[in-house]
């Protein structure tokens, strides 16, 4: 276990938030330390937080949520993420609410959603951050772990060096490999305590959880590329200009009714492919490009007791690859089985 290394004056700290208190759970002591050390913070709440029903039905005491109801919320969310920040010593001129859906930062991914893209890409290019907290790729909320992919992919097109990139988990059991953690002191862990109480109406059904997250220690897996993770269901390599995807039945389970697998993969002159491929039917092997609807080309499904295996061929030569098990149309449960697993290309 490897200590963060102490900020810089130097230093340009950017920290990516996919919600309203991913802020302040996730890094609250990371802000704290650059501020304290001089460095330059900026802080992206991708969403607002705004489809977010059951603790705005226990508040407000209503069962429908209408649309109006949903943006008042989330402009109250974008708010209270606004005094964590100041908490934190973040002015509201270093942070960047950029309001896009809630839930739905995996379809502006697998859309190619230009606005959604081109933020990203833009934010990154105007501040030139060194060091980028982002959500890990493994965290099974979708919207983490779609963020994750969209940075990388917007840091790609750097022009300067690329930033040390931290990934934080806050669903489910992220793993850390090669764990770096920032200790907190007493003062720290009071004040990162004041900041997360600042959202108040999460404290109402998930005030423990929340406050679970203001102990010693912030915990980060540092990223490389977009490598692997060891205990994913899904594993990718490129044979003969081929993708080859299999799916591992002891870690996935053997059926793959109403899950399709979601393919990001981009070339290494840029250039992004966004498919789906529907994983029910063996009869239906095909390739849709999720941007525009249309059919990329046929797929080969090889199925046995132990994996699945799907084939792809490539049209150009692999510069990063992301993919993901998951329901087209999102289920009554918000959060995945997995997120999203990396290719290693090299």
């Amino acid at each position: 276990m490897t200590e963060l290394a102490r900020f810089a004056s130097h230093d340009r700290v950017l920290v990516a938030a996919p919600h309203p208190d991913d802020e302040a759970i996730a890094t609250g002591g990371v802000l704290q330390a650059a501020r304290s050390a001089g460095a330059a913070c900026r802080v992206l709440v991708v969403t607002d937080g705004d489809n977010n029903p059951w603790p705005q039905r226990w508040i407000e005491k209503r069962w429908h949520i209408g649309a109006a109801d949903r943006a008042r919320w989330g402009a109250q969310r974008r708010g209270e993420a606004l005094a964590a920040l100041q908490v934190l010593g973040i002015d509201a001129a270093d942070a960047r609410c950029l309001g896009f859906p809630d839930l739905g930062l995996t379809d502006q991914l697998m859309t190619g959603a230009p606005e959604f893209a081109a933020q990203l890409a833009r934010q990154v290019a105007e501040f030139q951050p060194t060091c980028l907290f982002l959500p890990a790729l493994d965290d099974r909320h979708p919207d983490h772990s779609a963020l994750h992919v969209a940075l990388q992919l917007a840091i790609s097109g750097m022009r300067s060096a690329r930033p040390k990139l931290y990934a934080f988990g806050v669903h489910g059991e992220t793993p850390m490999q090669e764990d770096v953690v920032l200790t907190l002191g007493p003062a720290e862990q009071a004040t990162k305590r004041a900041a997360i109480m600042m959202h108040r109406t999460q404290m109402r059904l998930s005030r423990r959880r929340f406050l679970a997250y203001a102990g010693a220690h912030e915990r980060y897996r540092t990223v490389a590329g977009n490598g692997e993770l060891a205990a994913h269901p899904l594993h990718a390599r490129v044979d003969a200009n081929t993708l080859r995807i299999r799916i591992d039945h002891a870690r996935f389970g053997r059926s793959l009714a109403g899950q399709s697998l979601f393919v990001v993969a981009q070339s290494s002159s840029g250039d992004v492919l966004r498919g789906r491929v529907d994983l029910a039917s063996a009869a239906d092997e095909k390739m849709i490009d999720t941007a525009s609807g249309r059919r990329l080309g046929r797929v080969q499904i090889d199925r046995s007791a132990d994996a699945t295996i799907v084939s792809f061929p490539l049209q150009s030569e692999l510069g990063g690859a992301w993919i993901k098990l998951a329901r087209p149309v999102p289920g009554l449960f918000v959060l995945d089985r997995f997120g999203w697993q990396g290719v290693a290309t090299a």
